[in-house]
């Protein structure tokens, strides 16, 4: 078996970022969450690790129907809105939005 059997095509940071419609900088910052590796200033990227990274991703954001169903009968939606934190997650997540620009992981 040679290595491009095992992990397809050898890719760059510009291939992947054209692929997606990425820019290329954006790519370079979540190279390790698609699955590539950084060799001094080159980032290398093959095509079933950038797959398998994004698979594995979708899985764990997708939250099952049992776990969904069981948090909302857990916690009523008004003691969520008057929990403690509550204003540190909103700064979060806006935060984690305007990072993911190109909406690479939601």
């Amino acid at each position: 078996m040679s290595l491009e059997e095992d992990l397809g095509k050898a890719l760059c940071a510009q291939d992947v970022a054209t692929y997606f419609g990425f820019d290329i900088k954006t790519v370079r910052k979540y190279y390790k969450d698609l699955g590539g590796i950084r060799l001094g200033r080159h980032y290398r990227f093959f095509e079933k690790e950038v797959y398998d990274a994004i698979q594995k991703r979708k899985t764990m954001d997708s939250p099952s129907e049992e776990g969904w169903e069981a948090g909302e009968q857990s916690v009523s939606n008004e003691e969520r809105s008057h929990s403690v934190g509550n204003e540190d997650a909103a700064k979060t997540r806006r935060r984690l939005e305007r990072e993911d620009i190109h909406n690479i992981f939601g």
